[in-house]
């Protein structure tokens, strides 16, 4: 049951969340062609709203994960060991990204956020950018590592168009759940009209 919940936490937060700065560009792409699309203002607003209530989702996945997780623990002792690192001196490692991550998808609340391209694929990097990774970036900064030093990841080999096929594979995928999203949307509201 943990892994279920911890795969459609970590689809929410690396497919949905991600994908939805993928969306941006080619929403912002697409209104700059077509001048007075009203079709692509109203699924826009739609997409912004799913990706609220995405984040609600989120939390609630990542609080109930913690719960069951502790109730999965074998004996008392561990779950003191659990509530303590929860809880305890240095508590805040583990509350400060899904807090982090909560309130960047509620900033699409905020009109400044969602009307301007850069702002949503900031947001959206944020979404990569958890504190680990930052944390590892900040520590190579500071021992100076040079760019010469940059090729130990030569090792991993990754193709260009394995990347790009991916990048391609994620935004079909999100723009699919996008679009039955926007639909459902439509539809309520031309049933809501009709009563």
């Amino acid at each position: 049951m943990i892994d279920i919940i911890n795969f459609v936490r970590d689809f929410i937060r690396i497919d949905l969340f991600i994908g939805f700065g993928l969306y941006s560009i080619i929403f912002f792409v697409l209104n700059k062609t077509l001048k007075n699309n009203l079709f692509l203002k109203r699924f826009d607003d739609n997409t912004i709203k799913l990706v609220i209530r995405l984040g609600f989702v989120w939390i609630s996945l990542w609080l109930l994960g913690l719960i069951l997780y502790y109730f999965s623990l074998e004996n008392q002792a561990e779950r003191i060991k659990y509530l303590e690192r929860l809880t305890g001196e240095y508590s805040y490692g583990i509350w400060a990204q899904p807090i982090f991550w909560f309130v960047l998808t509620q900033l699409y609340r905020i009109t400044f956020f969602t009307k301007y391209l850069v702002n949503r694929l900031i947001i959206s990097f944020l979404f990569v950018l958890t504190f680990e990774r930052f944390i590892i970036i900040i520590v190579t900064i500071h021992r100076d590592y040079s760019p010469d030093n940059w090729s130990l990841f030569d090792d991993f080999d990754i193709d260009g168009m394995f990347l790009i096929q991916g990048l391609l594979a994620k935004i079909l995928v999100v723009l699919m759940i996008f679009s039955l999203h926007h639909i459902l949307i439509e539809r309520i509201k031309l049933l809501k009209l009709k009563t």
